[in-house]
């Protein structure tokens, strides 16, 4: 491959092959001896694992991936950076597989080697403060490096999610003309690759320590290069590479978090990362696997995309994305995997008795806090958006100014309507239709407002009348839609959840609904609703809540058996003696349990 020309579509596919296949052999030989001199992971009590499984997969993927490098790649500065920085942080992770090390010493040394990548010439630069740079490149590099120890904690996930950021990283070196790196992410791309064939749910092979803290600081290296803009803003040099490791690092950073909330150490290890809680509401490890590398690849277009736009539009999507991974966060915050400890006597003494105000109701509930932030993003977001729609992508130095001039006072008058319209006392889980009116009446009156301040501030010179209202039409879908969010989430999880009891419900009316709606939230039942059934034939082949109407009592026999139905609940309030007559002769020779569900609906069922 000649220095200094992209590869054509046929040599990036041989330089991906050869890590790949060189991966896929030398795995099964680690595998091997990982076994034979008893380097294994076996089930503890703070880890997921519950198999006894081979570690050191890490090797495999240095070797793959240093093949393939120093196949196609020629030695010169650059690459040696990288190859004598995995090559140290490689060693400390097979160490400390074979050999346990403190964590604070783990950190001590990595450290230094984020300080050796930083003297081979691999670093951030700033030029308003050259000083920030050499500092914020070593944390940049201990950070990576962790996020990917931390992301390693269930079959495929830390493999996958590595070679998706690889490819990321390779097609942001292509934009900045960085040939060598662009050639060094598809070499990684493939050895991650390689590695996957055996890691992939349920996993033959771990990568331990030394695969995810090689895996890490090479993509540390190989993001910050691959999408390096010469820039004086910090923002600007580190959010694309942010975006492509969002999830390792948004993982690290929630799990912290919460431990710390918690009063946990942050560097014990834990069952309580984002991968391990989405697997607790309901969802298989593959499918948990599946869908972060999804978020993983869409958060990896959006770097791809932002690299194309100005930088307002830019900054803009990525409190898109800091907004929706709050959500995210806030949703799984609420999963419980600690254990609680029952509230004191003491405790409840001191509780605040009286009125809550609205400072304490801040204090006492801090996702309001949260949810203030996510409308603050929201509020900017759609503001910018709204001008990028109405002036077709141009965003002229001019029409950025009055954006930035009237964006802090729009903030001031939006975020004080939905305070008083009542936004931030609601339970979003339980949204309703007069839930969503508060919302639209709170953004209405915020747009309404503004309109007015800017009229009499500045007499709309030079800002747009139809971006106005765009930007009413995007904050009402965005406010509207942080609220639904996370029934959507409920939503998704329940559908995609797997073993559950299929319920089939007699009576599509108020009852049925509210059965159906039961079985929606009350997780620990672990029933599905496939079907409901009615004599009404006005309600055939409509849905309730995503659940079918698909007959009568007739077809009471043919649905047990065509959807596996396990349990009958019978909506009606007093049913006729023929109704369960009939459900007795149908569900008794199936083996099927039936019962009727009227009032008290959390009791019966």
């Amino acid at each position: 491959m000649t220095l200094g020309r992209w590869p054509d579509f046929s040599e990036a596919l041989l330089v991906l092959g050869t890590a790949f296949v060189a991966t896929v052999l030398l795995t099964p030989v680690v595998r091997s001896g990982a076994v034979r001199f008893g380097l294994v992971g076996k089930p503890v009590e703070d880890r997921w694992g519950k198999r006894v499984t081979a570690r050191l997969g890490g090797v495999a993927i240095f070797l793959g991936f240093v093949i393939a490098s120093l196949w196609w790649v020629p030695l010169d500065r650059l690459p040696m950076s990288v190859f004598l920085g995995g090559a140290a942080v490689f060693l400390l992770g097979l160490m400390d597989d074979i050999r346990r090390f403190p964590p604070y010493t783990k950190l001590f040394v990595q450290l230094l080697i984020g300080c050796l990548v930083v003297l081979g010439g691999v670093h951030i630069e700033l030029i308003r403060w050259p000083w920030l740079s050499i500092p914020l490149s070593v944390l940049w590099f201990v950070l990576v490096m962790n996020a990917f120890n931390l992301l390693d904690n269930m079959d495929g996930l830390a493999a996958g999610i590595g070679a998706l950021a690889a490819t990321f990283c390779a097609f942001h070196a292509i934009f900045a003309h960085q040939v060598v790196v662009a050639t060094l992410g598809i070499a990684l791309a493939g050895a991650c690759l390689g590695f996957l064939r055996f890691n992939f749910p349920p996993a033959k092979i771990y990568m331990g320590d030394s695969g995810s803290h090689f895996l890490g600081l090479s993509l540390a290296i190989l993001a910050l290069l691959g999408s390096w803009r010469h820039s004086t803003q910090l923002l600007s040099v580190l959010a694309v590479p942010v975006l492509v490791l969002a999830v390792p690092i948004f993982d690290t950073c929630f799990v912290t978090i919460q431990r710390l909330v918690h009063r946990r150490h942050p560097f014990t290890g834990g069952t309580d990362h984002v991968s391990h809680r989405l697997v607790i509401l309901g969802l298989s490890v593959r499918q948990t696997v599946v869908a972060l590398y999804v978020v993983s690849a869409c958060l990896g277009l959006l770097s791809v995309v932002s690299v194309t736009l100005d930088p307002l539009p830019a900054l803009a999507i990525w409190l898109l994305v800091l907004t929706s991974l709050l959500l995210f966060g806030v949703y799984l915050g609420q999963v419980n995997v600690y254990r609680v400890v029952p509230p004191t006597a003491t405790s409840e003494e001191s509780a605040p008795a009286g009125r809550t105000t609205f400072i304490q109701t801040m204090l006492f509930h801090k996702r309001r806090l949260v949810e203030i932030l996510v409308d603050f993003c929201l509020i900017c977001s759609a503001y910018v958006f709204a001008h990028v729609l109405r002036f077709e992508g141009v965003l002229t130095a001019e029409l950025q100014r009055l954006i930035v001039r009237s964006l802090p006072m729009i903030l001031v008058i939006k975020l004080s309507c939905f305070m008083s319209c009542g936004l931030y006392r609601g339970m979003w889980r339980y949204l309703g239709l007069r839930d969503l009116i508060m919302v639209f009446r709170a953004v209405t009156l915020g747009s309404l407002l503004s309109s007015i301040a800017l009229l009499y501030l500045w007499r709309f010179e030079g800002y747009s009348r139809a971006a106005l209202f765009i930007d009413w039409m995007l904050c009402f879908l965005g406010v509207a839609g942080s609220r639904i969010a996370e029934r959507l989430l409920d939503e998704w999880i329940w559908a995609a959840r797997e073993g559950e009891i299929p319920v089939l419900i007699i009576g599509a009316g108020d009852g049925g609904e509210r059965v159906l709606r039961y079985l929606h939230y009350d997780q620990r039942s672990g029933r599905r609703a496939v079907a409901f059934l009615d004599d009404d034939v006005k309600k055939f082949g409509s849905l309730i809540h995503g659940v079918p109407i698909i007959g009568t009592r007739a077809q009471l026999a043919h649905a047990l058996s065509d959807y596996g139905v396990r349990e009958v609940l019978i909506a009606i309030a007093d049913p006729p003696g023929d109704l369960l007559q009939h459900v007795q002769q149908c569900c008794a020779p199936h083996g099927v349990t039936w019962k009727v569900v009227t009032a008290g609906v959390t009791d019966a069922v």
